[in-house]
């Protein structure tokens, strides 16, 4: 790596590189010509992917003419994602973020996108391409890339439209952990950041930019070859946050169908459930819902309570459902990630999917907790009906596609547990479907 960091950056801008040797120049020096005009102090990182051609003899002179410009040399082709994520974690910058240096997309759209970072809230910036009509050349590629976004819109539901834009930016405080922790390195990185950004409950806005192609640059992209890897990363990406059908139960494929069964299921002792742990929750507190499912205890009673909740959440398709109610959930995997802090941290009706790693959870939970920890588990199980046939099927429909589906608590198997643990109440009422295990950490009492 050539020049170092700057940790007072405004703004780092990542510039991946390819083969770009014809225009790399010329490109550079007019972002940064866009760039002197601003308050901001920024950075440009150039990332050389391997190309073959003389780019980085041309990213090497720029560095050598600007302190505000440092390269990266990979070793190893990697792709657009990959050699943004290196820029990514060499940066500093408060907004840090990249555009395609082609620049189809015009430098003179930078200030606009980080302005809406960096002023206005948004976590993320991104571009949403129009086209002019007469730019006829190119014409199999466009469709393919309208096409692109319809699919991605009808199996992923996430509300981003144009995924693909060759130019992003990125509030670094909030958005770190989704950028860095993406999977794949080449194009389908764009789809893939977007859309965890999307579950993730990030502010993302898409402005509109005016794509220009430019006739003397040769298209890296083979439509039909690199259509079809799309498609496919796009289906292995979609089981990964929990938008797929298969492995799980159909219970599971979307929030209003959970909620009938539910209902089916237990009648009204499914609300029971709910209301009895939001009893032990004072109003106002800050509340985290570990594997909310629905978020049906936000709905139908901590809102009016006016607790600021939160819910975390594996099934893409509970997050999508509960974010177009307007209900802070976000996408996360217990058994991988941290809870984050609050007042209250519950969980109804799930942990027994994790009976062979609880005291590593229930670990978690507690740290996370600062007043209390509620755990709510069913007790009485439709999957331990007398009837082998009803029994299985209950479970086989209560397979969340993470975790164990198999394992129920009874009741002096639930209560032993919480002695064994700790819990500084036991709370049933006989009867009814779930006990509670409570973990009260201090004042004032929970009930």
């Amino acid at each position: 790596m050539e020049g170092t960091a700057n940790n007072d950056m405004d703004l780092s801008l990542v510039v991946p590189c390819y083969n770009e040797a014809p225009h790399l120049k010329a490109s550079a020096l007019a972002v940064m010509e866009v760039l002197d005009q601003t308050r901001y102090n920024y950075e440009i990182v150039f990332v050389d992917d391997c190309s073959q051609d003389n780019t980085r003899a041309v990213i090497i002179e720029l560095c050598s003419h600007s302190k505000r410009c440092r390269y990266i040399f990979h070793e190893k082709n990697r792709g657009r994602g990959g050699a943004f994520k290196t820029g990514f974690a060499a940066a500093t910058g408060r907004v840090t973020g990249f555009i395609d240096i082609d620049l189809e997309v015009g430098a003179h759209f930078i200030p606009a996108l980080v302005n809406l970072v960096d002023r206005h809230g948004y976590d993320i910036a991104t571009g949403y391409r129009h086209y002019l009509l007469s730019q006829t050349r190119g014409i199999i590629r466009h469709i393919f890339s309208h096409a692109y976004r319809w699919i991605c819109k009808f199996l992923l539901g996430l509300g981003v439209r144009d995924s693909e834009t060759g130019c992003k930016f990125f509030k670094r405080a909030t958005t770190t952990a989704v950028v860095l922790g993406c999977e794949y390195d080449g194009w389908f990185w764009d789809t893939e950041v977007m859309s965890r950004a999307a579950l993730k409950n990030l502010q993302v806005c898409e402005m509109p930019v005016l794509f220009l192609r430019r006739p003397d640059k040769q298209s890296t992209v083979h439509v039909l070859s690199d259509s079809w890897r799309y498609l496919i990363e796009l289906h292995q990406f979609r089981s990964k946050v929990g938008l797929g059908l298969t492995g799980k139960s159909p219970t599971y494929w979307s929030a209003f169908g959970y909620d009938l069964l539910m209902k089916v299921l237990y009648g009204g002792a499914y609300k029971e459930v709910e209301a009895e742990v939001a009893n032990l929750i004072p109003d106002g507190a800050s509340v985290v819902d570990v594997c909310c499912g629905s978020s049906g205890i936000y709905r139908n009673f901590l809102k009016d309570k006016r607790d600021h909740y939160l819910g975390l959440e594996f099934n893409g398709h509970f997050v999508m459902a509960a974010r177009k109610r307007g209900i802070n959930v976000r996408l996360f995997n217990l058994l991988a990630e941290e809870v984050p802090p609050a007042d209250y941290v519950i969980m109804c009706s799930s942990f027994y999917h994790f009976h062979s790693q609880q005291r590593e959870i229930l670990d978690k939970l507690l740290k996370a907790a600062r007043r209390g920890l509620i755990i709510s588990e069913p007790v009485e199980n439709v999957s331990s009906n007398s009837n082998r046939f009803l029994g299985r099927l209950a479970n086989l429909l209560t397979n969340p596609g993470i975790g164990e589906y198999n394992y129920r608590f009874n009741l002096e198997g639930f209560r032993k547990f919480a002695q064994d643990t700790g819990a500084t109440s036991f709370l049933y009422t006989p009867g009814r479907r779930n006990a509670i295990a409570l973990f009260k950490k201090e004042p004032p009492s929970l009930v």
